[in-house]
């Protein structure tokens, strides 16, 4: 329970199917007169019973707070994934919140299943028994299929209960889908063998077969008749409409709203209810209907949501593509300001931030810690990212618990790793809306996903052009990048008259310090000069490690050398005195000055500095004897 209010969580794939659009609607509406709230946990893809290829959008199903949800519906046949169904079952059991599967059976829950059985056997019964059909034919699903098996069955009890004797040659398999279902109809037309009815497992397969027999001349329902069974909404846009029976997920909710009830009274209720698919009849069959009014409620449905879906796509991809090359993540979120990205909070794992990673190498992580951020936020007047407790669920949680309508939640992934999650929090519920879903959760995805791939390219490319432009020592510029430097400025220099500074320092008795305290200790006295020197001169001073201990400094512009040497020094006495080494660092410095009129020929001013140089050192070992 939250804020007064009952939980129901719902795990279901696809949401933006049309009659999943409906299941929603009526479900929400039957919640509501119960002071539910509805939070729907939802994957774009189905999983096809496969477990080897769990896919990250699966990380959903663990932002359920059982902490406080009352009740959860697990749409079994839609996730279509036995071991994801099993694990929130367990999860729910260990929390003690009933759990409620639709369309499959588990011990201990609420199940509440279709009865195929029952309705197909109404659809054969109207075709053989109503229409007097003494040649029917069966279209299968596929062969050992369990509801492809069980409606042949059905279809050999009521031929022969009618006294038609059944044979296997009255028996087709078109695999319950389109493909399949046209070959066995055209081999059902090569046959000559023409059944007065055709009575297919689905309605895939009947829209098919309908259309094979259309095409080769033969007129629905007068020279055959086909029916199908699921009741999808494209039997309402075929000529003739098809007969079926009406299997569709909002036809399960008045039987939820009951089992909840039931558990209002008994908490342990369990067990399970049936539900009778309800017979569609239309056209295909030989009974007259109006096919036109009903058609034209259909199609005005799929012309809205076809066309919308492609303006809405490209801006999608736009906005996505545009992700790709923000600045920051700050203006990454900005990119995704549209009217087509609208009632949405975005909250992603931190850890996809930081470009010093690679966050997709190794990341099998499959679920989301508390500690999380808030990455985009739709319908705010100031926008700030930031940190956010995943236990609180959504900011604002209690506004959008006000608009009555269901909460959604859709993991976003990139190159099957999730990334964080999108709260979808509409104020109403509209049916163009919750079809955008999967495309607005992989915009998104892609967007983010992409920015964080690219800003860890371009932390790699950093990294491997400093490899390459600096010594890893000093960090001063190496002897190559320095020259290209070097002669970059140089020519930015012509016909002018610029001072130039070339000042060569050489660390003084290297080879008695890595004789007496290691290498250690001399790598650690190089590092020390290069950056006394570094520190010492101008912030535009090209400073490049020249040798294994000099170390070399040009100032192209007005400076004074003398304070470059006495700030060196100083900072070297400074460390000695504040490290107390066993050793002293010091070195001995050359300074040569001229400008970019004379000879500015490279080698030329290193041996005039070196000269300098020596001379110093060589006068500090004559004070030294």
């Amino acid at each position: 329970m939250l804020n007064g209010r009952k939980i129901v969580s719902l795990c279901i794939s696809r949401l933006n199917e049309i009659e999943h659009c409906r299941f929603i609607s009526e479900l929400n509406s039957g919640l509501k007169s119960k002071n539910a709230s509805l939070f729907i946990y939802n994957i774009n893809a189905d999983l096809y019973w496969d477990d080897k290829n769990i896919k990250a959008e699966t990380a959903v199903f663990g932002l359920i707070d059982f902490s406080i949800t009352d009740l959860v519906i697990i749409m079994h046949e839609k996730i279509k994934n036995k071991s994801i169904t099993e694990k929130i079952i367990t999860e729910a059991k260990k929390n003690n919140v009933p759990v409620m599967v639709v369309d499959a059976e588990y011990d201990g829950c609420i199940n509440i299943c279709f009865d195929y059985k029952k309705g197909f056997e109404a659809v054969v019964r109207h075709v053989i028994e109503y229409h007097s059909i003494r040649k029917p034919h069966f279209m299968a699903g596929y062969k050992n299929n369990i509801y492809s098996e069980e409606r042949k069955k059905v279809f050999r009890q009521i031929v022969e209960e009618n006294d038609i004797h059944f044979s296997e040659d009255m028996v087709s398999y078109g695999d319950f889908w389109a493909q399949p279902a046209r070959e066995a109809a055209e081999k059902i037309i090569e046959s000559g063998n023409i059944p007065e009815a055709i009575i297919c497992a689905n309605d895939i397969m009947a829209i098919n077969v309908s259309s094979v027999f259309q095409e080769h001349g033969y007129l629905i329902p007068d020279d055959v008749m086909i029916t199908g069974f699921d009741g999808v909404d494209e039997i309402n846009l075929c000529l003739p409409r098809l007969t079926s029976s009406y299997c569709g997920s909002a036809g399960v909710v008045p039987k939820i709203i009951e089992c909840i009830d039931m558990l209002a009274e008994d908490h342990d209720c369990t067990g399970t209810f049936l539900v009778e698919p309800e017979l569609i009849i239309n056209d295909s069959c030989g009974c007259h209907t109006n096919p036109a009014v009903a058609a034209a409620s259909y199609i005005r449905s799929f012309n809205d949501r076809f066309y919308r879906y492609q303006d809405d796509n490209i801006t999608l991809t736009s906005i996505s593509e545009s992700m790709l090359s923000a600045i920051d993540s700050i203006d990454c979120a900005c990119k995704m300001f549209n009217e087509v990205i609208k009632d949405i909070t975005v909250i992603i794992n931190k850890d996809c931030i930081n470009c010093t990673q690679n966050y997709y190498v190794g990341n099998n992580r499959m679920d989301f810690v508390d500690d999380m951020y808030v990455f985009f936020e739709s319908d705010v007047n100031i926008f700030k990212q930031r940190s956010f407790d995943r236990k609180n669920i959504v900011p604002d949680i209690n506004k959008y618990l006000g608009y009555g309508s269901p909460i959604i939640f859709n993991v976003i992934s990139f190159m099957n790793v999730p990334l964080g999650y999108i709260c979808f929090h509409m104020p109403k519920y509209d049916v163009v809306d919750y079809c955008k879903i999967p495309h607005i959760a992989n915009a998104i995805g892609s967007g983010i996903g992409g920015y964080v791939n690219m800003k860890y390219q371009h932390y790699l490319t950093s990294r491997i052009e400093r490899m390459y432009k600096y010594d890893s020592l000093t960090g001063l510029y190496n002897r190559l990048s320095f020259n290209n430097e070097f002669e970059k400025r140089k020519k930015s220099l012509e016909n002018e008259k610029v001072p130039i500074t070339v000042i060569l320092v050489d660390l003084d008795g290297l080879k008695a310090i890595n004789d007496n305290y290691g290498h250690g200790a001399g790598d650690n006295a190089i590092h020390t000069i290069a950056a006394a020197l570094k520190e010492s001169s101008p912030s535009d001073a090209l400073c490049v490690r020249f040798g294994g201990d000099e170390m070399l400094a040009v100032i192209m512009g007005e400076c004074s050398p003398e304070k470059i040497r006495s700030d060196f020094n100083q900072k070297l006495i400074n460390y000695n005195e504040k490290e107390g080494k066993p050793y002293l660092i010091s070195a001995s410095m050359g300074i040569y000055h001229t400008d970019s009129t004379k000879n500015t020929d490279f080698e030329y001013l290193v041996r005039e500095a070196d000269a300098k140089m020596y001379a110093e050192k060589l006068a500090k070992r004559r004070k030294n004897r």
